[in-house]
């Protein structure tokens, strides 16, 4: 009596461990909706926020992971000719190089200047999205 209790049990814990494992995967995986202006809105949103380090909570490893990771997604999912002719791209993809190249050869934080230009990239960015959009 308590053996098929325990493979129940067991049944019910994996199959919940299975399908938060998915949720988690699907849920990262639609951080980015498809919509060029959408993403790049929360893009430049997110690297404010990282660079700017005015979440407390964050620690600068996890801000240069988050950091990392959404320029690697957007990258990942826009790319080509059909981008290349926005000036909002263009000025995103000098924002990644920029913040990319430093995080690839150093775990230190970006340098305040850096930090400045690219905050002020990040604002031509916007400008143009708002132009384009």
């Amino acid at each position: 009596m308590l053996k098929p209790f325990f493979l129940r049990f067991l049944g019910l814990l994996l199959s919940v461990t299975l399908m938060l494992g998915w949720a988690t995967a699907s849920a990262q995986a639609a951080r980015l909706t498809g919509k060029y202006y959408e993403d790049s809105m929360t893009l430049i949103q997110t690297l404010r926020t990282v660079l700017s380090e005015a979440d407390p909570v964050m620690n600068p490893e996890e801000a240069q992971v988050e950091a990392m990771k959404a320029i690697q997604e957007f990258a990942g999912r826009y790319h080509g000719h059909r981008y290349d002719k926005l000036q909002s791209f263009t000025t995103l993809r000098t924002v990644f190089n920029t913040v990319a190249s430093h995080y690839r050869t150093s775990k230190r934080p970006l340098d305040p200047e850096k930090v400045e230009r690219v905050l002020m990239q990040l604002d031509r960015a916007e400008l143009a999205l708002r132009r384009e959009g």
